[in-house]
């Protein structure tokens, strides 16, 4: 119960004060001009909303592309390669859909189109950041082989619950490395608030996170961070 207050009083601050900054300054959106297209499989594609962005590009050097996507979709891993003080926990209810996920996505059934993968899912998971719980959904909207834009495969997913109020899209491309093995573009474009300041926070402990868990597959695989 005590954790559930603590929960619930954070979201009661957070919109309060999203609020409040409204009532005070207006709406904040960022110029779209600063991000206003994603590069995916089927091209530069127009995103639905201007967002902030963070993105992470690295190898992994002893990983095919195929390998590699193997790892990259495997929403188990998410939390096995954050640091202790966050926390991404698949919910029960979707321990079977995970399940039939990573059964349905296996690289060698997207090559050759054998894949009876339906898009979108969704995904439940606890987010504890700094042991405050948030109920997240994660919207699974691509996971495919790619036949264009460079890319061989492409992982989106899409926030469908949770904290992020102007919402929050992470890509992943997978492509051949010219070093050899694969070479990986890790990117999220998120609002949380439409407020500046949180959003900078925000891009700090995102643009860590995903570092650190490059790192780790880098212990694991091989390759290394390139920006």
């Amino acid at each position: 119960m005590p954790v559930l207050l603590v929960s619930a009083g954070c979201c009661a601050a957070a919109f309060g004060y999203r609020a409040l900054y409204i009532k005070i300054r207006g709406p904040h959106k960022p110029a779209e001009a600063e991000c206003p297209r994603r590069r995916g499989c089927l091209g530069w594609q127009k995103l639905l909303v201007p967002q902030v962005q963070v993105r992470v590009d690295f190898t992994l050097q002893n990983l095919n592309t195929d390998q590699a996507f193997a790892v990259i979709r495997n929403p188990r891993l998410l939390d096995e390669t954050t640091p202790f003080w966050f926390r991404l926990i698949i919910r029960k209810k979707s321990q079977q859909d995970i399940e039939d996920f990573l059964a349905k996505s296996e690289p060698q059934l997207l090559k050759e189109q054998k894949s009876q993968l339906e898009l979108p899912l969704f995904f439940n998971y606890w987010m504890l950041a700094f042991v405050v719980p948030f109920p997240w959904t994660s919207k699974v909207t691509q996971c495919e082989r790619c036949n264009s834009s460079g890319a061989d495969y492409q992982l989106t997913y899409e926030q469908a619950i949770g904290p992020f109020f102007g919402g929050f899209v992470h890509t992943h491309l997978v492509k051949t490395s010219p070093a050899g093995g694969s070479l990986v573009e890790d990117t999220i474009e998120f609002d949380v608030t439409s407020e500046p300041l949180v959003n900078n926070v925000t891009w700090f402990v995102l643009d860590f996170l995903l570092r650190g868990r490059c790192e780790n597959l880098n212990r694991s695989h091989g390759g290394k961070i390139l920006n």
